[in-house]
């Protein structure tokens, strides 16, 4: 089984882990390619680009100035604890045990617009560029065309016989897989808080559930779809009646 995030816009590189021995991410070129065009854009580019204030849009221009393919540790952090968005405080990576971790490193894998697809113990520095912004470069129209058949690809090499796909990445993110090409089945998943009995989507709950369920999942050590309908975190229960073969749905 593996399981599937996008990555957050939030980062921390001051967490760590005893667990987890940094790792060189897959497509360290591909990213050290897609920088090399990044670092020539302007602040004023960035701020148009990822619909940012000045402020972030010259941190990010200055983070694309130091960025580099081998960080020294104080510029650098493993992605699992490097991301700090809802998705992760979710997650709450940094107080797993290391069975947890174990897990999460096999199974878990999180999708970037920078550097492709991470294992929770690639080393990454702060950056920001989301996958679906409409950004330019080389050849290429966006960051789906040069990501999707090499993210596609890699999955599958990852992926042993029969094993399932959790979708908890968003639709932006989940974009950059071609569920076509993917040997794999994808499970969705839905999240719903109960007003007045009727189901209703709240965006904040939505991503911080799908850290929950990533974590649940390490706890209990999940090797089957079953041992997944069993999440439980946070007074989420599954609905089997809005829930099909290919989505999951959550209630609470």
């Amino acid at each position: 089984m593996k399981l599937i995030t996008s990555p957050a816009k939030l980062m921390n590189i001051n967490h760590s882990t005893e667990f987890l021995k940094l790792s060189v991410p897959k497509f360290i070129e591909e990213a050290k390619f897609i920088q090399s065009y990044l670092k020539e854009k302007s602040p004023k580019y960035l701020a148009e680009l990822m619909k940012i204030s000045q402020k972030l849009s010259d941190e990010n221009w200055q983070r694309n100035q130091n960025w580099k393919t081998n960080p020294k540790s104080s510029e650098s952090a493993a992605a699992m604890f490097a991301f700090t968005g809802e998705v992760y405080r979710g997650l709450n990576a940094k107080t797993l045990d290391k069975n947890a971790v174990d897990y999460l490193q096999k199974n878990y894998r999180i999708l970037s617009g920078l550097y492709g697809l991470l294992k929770p113990s690639d080393e990454i520095m702060p950056y920001r560029l989301e996958m679906g912004r409409n950004f330019k470069f080389d050849k290429y129209k966006n960051l789906y065309e040069f990501w999707t058949e090499k993210i596609t690809a890699q999955l599958n090499s990852e992926l042993k016989k029969d094993e399932i796909v959790l979708n908890l990445a968003s639709t932006e993110y989940a974009k950059s897989i071609d569920r076509k090409k993917l040997n794999a089945k994808i499970i969705d998943f839905e999240f719903y808080e109960l007003k007045s009995g009727k189901p209703k989507t709240i965006v904040i709950y939505t991503k911080h559930a799908r850290g929950l369920i990533v974590r649940f999942c390490a706890e209990t050590q999940a090797k089957t779809l079953n041992d997944v309908k069993a999440f439980n975190y946070e007074n989420y229960l599954i609905d089997e009646k809005l829930s099909t073969d290919n989505k999951l749905v959550f209630t609470r």
